[in-house]
């Protein structure tokens, strides 16, 4: 803009709406935030954490961990010549096997559906091995509960 003659120059300044955001209400309020977990935690702290890898001196890998009360051993096995090399396959196979320690839970036989940690284990790790660069192959994976203390899908996948 042009200004005339010894007149201040002009600018423009946006009009300042007045923001109506509502305010959203807190996710937790403070009565909740006091209460304590089963194991004596607060609200916000987490369990205790140990890892530790080369649990397993005979193993391709292996790895120890404490997640609170769960301690966990995963072992990782080959990749070695399949045992059902007489068929030929274009990718290798993928065994995964949970297992629980007699004395890892408290109720006697609670840990009993190894079958399907197994098989979640054996879903979860599908898509991580690169099994296609391993014809003819096979990787074991297996992972022993020492001691349940919740938890222990994600403690032996993440290992």
């Amino acid at each position: 803009m042009a200004s005339k003659g010894g007149a201040a120059p002009s600018t423009y300044t946006p009009a300042r709406t007045p923001t109506n955001k509502a305010q959203r209400p807190p996710f937790f309020t403070d009565s909740d935030v006091d209460w304590t977990r089963s194991d004596g935690r607060g609200f916000h702290q987490c369990r205790s954490a140990f890892f530790r890898t080369g649990a397993v001196n005979s193993a391709a890998g292996s790895a120890y961990a404490e997640f609170g009360n769960t301690k966990v051993i995963v072992s990782v096995f080959g990749p070695r010549e399949s045992k059902k090399a007489m068929m030929y396959s274009d990718k290798g196979r993928l065994n995964c096997n949970v297992s629980y320690t007699t004395f890892a839970t408290t109720v006697h036989g609670q840990g009993s559906d190894n079958r399907e940690f197994s098989t979640m284990l054996h879903k979860a790790l599908e898509g991580a091995v690169m099994l296609e660069t391993f014809p003819k192959t096979t990787v074991d994976v297996f992972a022993l509960v020492l001691e349940s203390g919740g938890s222990e899908l994600q403690l032996h996948t993440n290992l």
